[in-house]
């Protein structure tokens, strides 16, 4: 798993020099959303895994499914097909997100709570996270039944627990050490 992390990130950033370089960073992420729908499609996904399938098919394959993406984009993930390793296709199109989302100075923040968020209060949640991550955040709210009340936010590795069952617990260690 590692070693498919690790190629992962390697044509990742490749594909973030280039579109630095050439100004296309814009492009690059546009091709490599597509292509990461159309991977995640359990057809192509079987041909894309499958050992007895020829490269020449699959890259046939590919090719018509992704007309509308630029060569540069295509010819990224065929290369990644043709090496063997068209399983980390989304991984690398996660890093080359995380990237782009470090260049454009936006932090990914999830935060965790026991029912869903209507807008007003994702708004407000969004809003008290700017201040304390210092710029643009880009929200994920994941709903987690099993937390009694409060919420858990994790921005990047730092993780602000406010969650009723954190609050409980510290309060239940202060009790055992008095």
């Amino acid at each position: 798993m590692a070693r498919r992390e690790t190629a992962a990130r390697r044509y990742a950033e490749a594909a973030f020099e280039v579109g630095q370089a050439d100004g296309t960073l814009e492009r690059w992420e546009a091709d490599l959303a597509a292509i990461g729908a159309l991977v995640q499609h359990p057809d192509l996904r079987a041909v894309l895994d499958h050992p007895g399938v020829d490269y020449a098919t699959k890259e046939r394959i590919v090719r018509r499914a992704a007309s509308g993406v630029s060569p540069e984009a295509l010819n990224l993930v065929l290369l990644m097909v043709r090496r063997g390793r068209p399983r980390s296709v989304p991984a690398m199109i996660e890093h080359f997100a995380e990237l782009l989302r470090r260049h454009r100075g936006i932090a990914r923040a999830e935060v965790r709570t026991p029912v869903a968020l209507d807008a007003a209060e994702a708004a407000a949640v969004a809003e008290r996270l700017r201040h304390l991550a210092g710029g643009e955040v880009e929200l994920r709210v994941v709903v987690d039944p099993t937390l009694i009340g409060g919420m858990a936010v994790r921005i990047g590795d730092q993780l602000y627990d406010g969650t009723v069952r954190s609050r409980l617990e510290r309060l239940r260690a202060r009790l055992t050490a008095a």
